[in-house]
């Protein structure tokens, strides 16, 4: 192979023809003052004024490829920070020993766009150690998640065969309790006061998310969201105004010194210490303080606290007087059935309450029917705040799915989103709340998995929303073509043949959908109706993935399917007041675990010790 050097003057130096193309290549890892451009196998090199406009293209093409890589980079550190699925494409980016030249002169210009501040000089080596450092971290989080998908697919194959193997829900000969799941909140220890001194002293002075003098602390940007914070070894105040104690454990013990540091601090408008197990003394702190300043917070989260119904009404006496609450979070609490009458006070007395969150709070089917009841008989000139209520594992039955059709059919009707997964509606549940579906206008979000709903009660379901006029989220084929507004459908581990499904998934390919599950119950069969239908459906599911990739880019103004995964679908299926609640505690403990580096406990053992 000859090589022959010229000068920049338009004229092509001698070349063979055995010589590679290498159009741009290197371009970028010299000074600009440099410049290297290659057309065909010709090498022009020195300082000039012009030449061919071959080499610039290649180089433009060059530096837009390395500015979209790291935009992805970039996007793909803060969605690794806050837990979320990566695109596993991003195992392609560029390393600096690449075989390929052009490859690792691609990671050189990509770590100079990502971390300018490290380019000291022109040949400075510290961008690409930071980027080939980064990049490690982001494969082995990358490759953990394949192995996490492959894990969930074994799990979920699991639950497949665990199904089948109990068969559907007889509700008539197999009755469940009708008092909802536990309302115990995680296991946890009471911190020591040492551990929070430091950030209840911030509180006291007046303090905001910025560090006061030599305190204890440190400033950084929240994952995700780049909202700037300031986190104290235990607690942490954003620049939105949240005060994040989640998983802290103030306890019983410590809630007043809390409360009290609080009265001279302004700044905090979101209340978030979600398993805390406060017990009723710290209901009893929360509700004097809400009762000295009810113009200071307008969420409060208190998942998981150990709040019974007699320090519950306490609660709600206070909350009713306090005019800016737009967000309660109860989960979590023994609430209890006696407290319907309570949260029907809450709901009608605050002025702006708009999200309820009573999952998993032991109101049972009589305390839902009691509290539904009462607001479907409820008549008003100025229409409820509400729009958006939790009651996932609260134990609904026929009686409670009765009333909350009532309600669902009134015209007084305000709420957006019903989340009320895990109760035991069966078939009968089913066909009263479908009652109530058929007349409600106001519904875009409905959540019903895990309902023991067979044939009868899902087709009656199903058939009730088919001319609904809001509808954009349904989590249970002519749904997707009639209900138009419809745009979130899962069908996880459902009884359901591949020919059937390849139906569904035609009519998904040509709707306005924007995200799309299903997962059949029983595995594919061995016999030709069922390969052929296997078949189809890889082509079918190729089409279902271009089409929402579509729908996205044009409801989201041109945003990719892996953007729409890392927010936008989390405020299709949720209400954004959740952005309220976003705590680093809690989603650090969930990125762990989805790691496979800590294991949630989720029931108390003998010998945990008592709290209240």
């Amino acid at each position: 192979m000859r090589w022959a050097l010229g000068e920049s003057d338009g004229r092509h130096p001698e070349s063979t023809e055995s010589e590679p193309n290498l159009s741009c290549l290197l371009s970028v890892t010299y000074p600009h003052h440099h410049l290297l451009a290659f057309r065909g196998s010709s090498l022009l090199v020195g300082s000039f004024e012009m030449v061919t406009t071959e080499p610039f293209k290649c180089v433009e093409r060059h530096q837009q490829e390395a500015t979209k890589w790291a935009d992805e980079f970039r996007q793909a550190l803060t969605l690794m920070e806050n837990a979320h699925t990566l695109d596993t494409n991003l195992m392609e980016l560029p390393r600096r020993k690449a075989a390929d030249p052009a490859k690792a002169a691609l990671a050189n210009e990509i770590a100079r766009l990502l971390y300018p501040d490290l380019a000291i000089r022109e040949d400075s080596l510290g961008p690409i150690i930071r980027y080939e450092k980064d990049l490690v971290k982001l494969r082995a989080y990358i490759q953990a998640q394949i192995t996490q998908q492959n894990s969930e697919s074994i799990s979920t194959s699991v639950w497949a065969e665990r199904i089948l193997r109990l068969g559907p829900w007889d509700e008539g000969n197999d009755p469940v309790s009708l008092e909802g799941a536990s309302s115990l909140p995680m296991p946890v220890q009471i911190s020591d006061g040492e551990t929070l001194a430091p950030f209840f002293n911030h509180l006291r002075m007046g303090g905001d998310d910025s560090i006061v003098g030599d305190e204890d602390a440190e400033e950084k940007l929240e994952p995700f969201y780049d909202v700037h914070m300031v986190e104290f070894p235990k607690g942490v105040l954003y620049a939105d105004r949240r005060m994040d104690l989640c998983k802290m454990v103030v306890g019983p013990t410590h809630i007043g010194g809390l409360m009290d540091s609080l009265e001279s601090n302004p700044f905090t408008e979101h209340f978030l210490l979600g398993n805390n197990i406060i017990g009723p003394l710290g209901a009893q702190h929360i509700a004097a303080f809400i009762h000295k300043y009810p113009d200071r917070m307008t969420t409060w989260y208190l998942a998981g606290n150990c709040i019974d119904g007699p320090s519950f009404k306490l609660l709600v006496d206070s909350l009713v007087k306090s005019p800016p609450v737009t967000n309660l979070w109860f989960k979590r609490n023994p609430l209890g059935p006696s407290a319907a009458h309570d949260l029907f006070r809450l709901i009608i007395q605050t002025p702006q309450l708009r999200t309820l969150d009573l999952d998993q709070t032991s109101l049972g089917d009589a305390g839902v029917a009691s509290l539904f009841s009462l607001l479907a008989e409820y008549k008003s000139d100025v229409p409820l705040a509400l729009r958006h209520i939790y009651l996932n594992g609260t134990g609904i039955g026929e009686a409670g799915a009765k009333a909350i059709a009532r309600y669902l059919a009134a015209e007084s009707c305000t709420l957006v989103s019903l989340y009320a997964s895990n109760n035991p509606l069966g078939d009968k549940g089913a066909t009263a709340l479908a009652a109530g579906l058929s007349c409600n206008k106001t519904l875009q979000r409905l959540a019903l998995s895990s309902n023991g709903l067979k044939d009868h009660g899902t087709s009656i379901l199903l058939k009730s929303l088919l001319n609904h006029p809001a509808l954009r989220l349904l989590d249970l084929v002519s749904l997707i073509r009639t209900v138009t507004t419809l745009r979130y459908l899962t069908l996880d581990l459902v009884p359901i043949t591949r020919p059937h499904l390849n139906e569904i998934l035609s009519a998904v390919a040509e709707s306005d959908l924007l995200y799309f599950t299903a997962t059949p119950l029983e595995p594919q069969g061995r016999d030709i109706v069922s390969v052929k239908a296997g078949q189809t459906a890889v082509r079918l599911r190729e089409m279902v993935a271009k089409r929402l990739a579509e729908n996205i880019a044009k409801e989201y103004d041109g945003i990719s399917m892996h953007e729409f995964y890392g927010d936008g679908k989390r405020f299709l299926v949720s209400p954004e007041d959740v952005r309220y609640i976003d705590s680093v505690y809690r989603n650090r403990d969930a990125q762990m675990a989805r790691r496979g580096l800590k294991k949630l406990d989720k029931w108390w053992q003998e010998g945990m010790g008592r709290w209240v």
